[in-house]
């Protein structure tokens, strides 16, 4: 990532968010590719493809918070105050917790399951 010495610290911040919420959004499409799979390898049993079917929801709900999220990034704002400030902080703390349990919870399944 080029920074220009014009820049703020906060449009830094703003595009160091947006290069990792794009990664999570990258992340969330190979875990729903994985589901994809093992559903189409017939792999599950009637527990594991409710489970499989729990995940792939959420994958979905999350990427859809993760591109409204993304889109406001796309847009770059000038924070005049701290409480700008702490929107944005919070709403990408808030995101990459959403992101991380959800990811966790992707290995922890695929661990229980031996479909590592």
């Amino acid at each position: 990532m080029q920074i220009d010495n014009e820049q703020t610290e906060n449009q830094i911040i703003q595009k160091r968010s947006l290069k990792e919420v794009k990664r999570w959004m990258l992340e969330l499409n190979e875990i729903s590719q994985e589901c994809n799979d093992i559903e189409m390898n017939g792999l599950e049993g009637d527990h594991l493809s409710k489970e499989i079917t729990a995940i792939l929801e959420n994958n979905k709900m999350i990427h859809q918070t993760l591109l409204e999220y993304k889109n406001v990034l796309d847009n770059p704002t000038e924070c005049i105050d701290l409480a700008c400030d702490l929107f944005f902080y919070k709403e990408h703390k808030k995101n990459r917790n959403l992101f991380i349990e959800h990811f966790n919870d992707y290995k922890k399944l695929k661990k229980e399951y031996d479909l590592i």
